[in-house]
């Protein structure tokens, strides 16, 4: 839209900017009417509440029926007890207060290492678990560690430099085996069942 020149020079604004400054004005007006609102029914309610609470208690007080339950409930006080003087504790007494807090702390000394002997059972029956599911490829396992220890005594008497081509090579050629098998694997899987 364009604005237009008032006669005195001025511009005058277009009929969106209006609307804008109209929209504005409303939700200022809006969000005050709703703390007006709000605040005038705390102020109310808070006001009735207090005047409740005053009359509620000033019936309690005047009323003498209830007073008189109320001081038939409350229990005589209780006459203090009379201060004698400290007996002399014997030796047989300290021995057997020693003995009584030794033994509980005995008791709770063996229920702690009873809570963790059954943690360490529950731990060694998962590790057993795991170990008789090795189980299952016992000769796959015995095959690589007997390579292995042949190739680390190899190496072991064959010198370092030796043992670091060797090393190398081995690495190569197992990295190869398996690139190798993957790629095996895949062709195989791309080849349609007959």
């Amino acid at each position: 839209m364009t604005t237009k020149v008032n006669m005195n020079g001025q511009a005058r604004k277009s009929l969106a900017e209006q609307i804008d400054r109209l929209d504005a004005m409303l939700d200022g007006l809006a969000d005050g009417l709703n703390d007006a609102v709000a605040a005038a029914v705390k102020d109310a309610v808070g006001m009735a509440v207090q005047q409740a609470v005053q009359a509620v208690m000033r019936e309690m007080l005047t009323s003498p029926e209830l007073l008189a339950r109320l001081g038939a409930a409350v229990p005589a006080a209780a006459p203090a007890p009379e201060k004698t003087p400290k007996a002399k504790v014997s030796w047989k007494r300290c021995w057997l207060g020693v003995c009584k807090t030794l033994a509980v702390r005995l008791s709770a000394l063996r229920l702690w290492c009873g809570r963790r002997l059954l943690g360490v059972r529950s731990q060694a029956s998962g590790l057993l678990q795991q170990a008789r599911m090795l189980g299952r490829f016992r000769n796959q396992l015995l095959v690589a560690a007997g390579i292995g220890m042949t190739v680390g005594a190899a190496a072991y008497l064959a010198g370092p430099w030796l043992s670091a081509a060797a090393g190398g090579i081995g690495g190569f050629a197992a990295s190869l085996s398996v690139q190798l098998g993957l790629a095996l694997r895949r062709l195989l899987a791309a080849v349609p069942a007959q």
